[in-house]
């Protein structure tokens, strides 16, 4: 699996370095392929090899790297196919110490790259039988053809911010993005278009190019919601919670207030209770410090939140009292009337400070900061303040 997403990746890199007009496809003719429209630029061929293990790829008797250079040989064969205008490379998130391939280089003199064709032929008599047959194939080809694409060749490997951290530092300074915007958020969002490109064009039966004019526009409609917001949010998935965080909180008011509910411990709506609140804390926190936030603010947030609480908790608190008059099932027509209150007063994404917020847990999870009081100030049960109280 981390070797396919290393493919998004690095089309994400060639969308940021390539020219207006190009296109990158994903598994199209290779892993990675940039098409390029202006005559300055040249036609890139990449074949990743992502790795998790203590295998290197690329090795001099691998199975990759002799299917790759049959690939790349059988793509010279084509018709319309320009050297001249074409390089290929070898993409890798390991530090290539040994091999040919540290030979391969594109500015090598024509007796370096003769020395790499006889070397290789040399290696060929020696590789596996799981690398034979691609090796075959290769050995098949003329020194010159061989020759011809061991001039096009380039190592991108570890050591050439091919990946990871590295990588992304390069795309911030091709991207020109700024340091006073959420880079981790825009990087997740580029990738993310990627993804879903990719994929929608896959499940209509199309090969899948990506356009850089399209990308660019993406990018810099997400770069003009940034830079309009008084504060950024950050996105649930990048709050990690421990289980220990979790399980401290079952004896908080706010869960209380959902056991009243008839909702268990291992319920999904008091998981996510739990794991809303914990994210809320983290970013309210946060936002006050960065001083993003006013005190001001906030309160005012909170206050809202209270006011429309308050409104719909009145209207199901007078339609329980009324049908508990002639009801013989208290407790079930409490427990569904706190649940209609719950789920509606959830159903909302409150502004803060005049500004729309996209993260449903800051809502939510100051609903359950605000249930979490020991006055009581905020509850679901119709009757949640006797109830807790005659629990103390």
């Amino acid at each position: 699996m981390a070797g396919y997403l290393f493919q998004p990746e690095r089309a994400l890199y060639w969308l940021a370095k390539s020219r207006n007009g190009s296109i990158i496809g994903i598994e199209t003719e290779d892993d990675i392929v940039r098409k390029a429209i202006n005559a300055d630029e040249i036609n890139i061929y990449e074949q990743d090899k992502h790795s998790i293990s203590e295998n290197i790829p690329f090795g001099d008797h691998s199975k990759d790297l002799w299917n790759t250079l049959g690939i790349w040989l059988k793509k010279m064969d084509e018709p319309e196919f320009d050297l001249e205008t074409a390089q290929f490379h070898l993409v890798t998130n390991k530090i290539v110490k040994k091999g040919i391939v540290l030979e391969f280089k594109s500015e090598n003199t024509k007796e370096k790259i003769i020395k790499c064709v006889e070397r290789l032929r040399k290696i060929a008599t020696n590789v596996p039988v799981s690398s034979k047959k691609y090796s075959d194939c290769v050995c098949l080809y003329s020194d010159e053809k061989i020759a011809g694409l061991l001039s096009k060749v380039v190592l991108c490997d570890g050591n050439s911010n091919s990946f990871g951290n590295d990588l992304k530092e390069e795309l911030r300074s091709l991207l020109l993005i700024p340091d006073n915007l959420p880079f981790e958020e825009i990087y997740n969002n580029l990738l993310g278009w990627i993804h879903s490109t990719t994929i929608n064009c896959w499940r209509r039966g199309l090969p899948a190019w990506l356009s850089r004019q399209k990308f660019i526009k993406y990018h810099q409609k997400l770069l003009s919601r940034y830079e309009n917001k008084k504060f950024i949010e950050t996105n649930k998935e990048l709050i990690i919670l421990s289980e220990n965080e979790k399980n401290e909180q079952h004896n908080e008011i706010f869960v209380q207030q959902l056991y009243l509910l008839a909702i268990e411990k291992e319920n999904d709506t008091l998981i996510d209770a739990i794991e809303d609140f914990l994210r809320c804390n983290y970013e309210r926190t946060r936002i006050s410090i960065a001083g993003d936030i006013t005190a001001t603010e906030m309160k005012i947030f909170d206050d809202n939140l209270t006011q429309r609480w308050k409104m719909i908790f009145s209207e199901y608190e007078r339609k329980y009292k009324r049908e508990a008059l002639k009801s013989d099932e208290i407790d079930s027509l409490g427990e569904d009337y706190g649940l209609i209150i719950y789920n509606q007063t959830m159903n909302h994404r409150e502004n803060l400070a005049g500004q729309p917020t996209e993260q449903f847990y800051l809502t939510t999870g100051s609903y359950h900061i605000l249930a979490n009081k020991k006055d009581l100030q905020l509850g679901w049960h119709p009757e949640f303040k006797s109830m807790l109280r005659r629990g103390e």
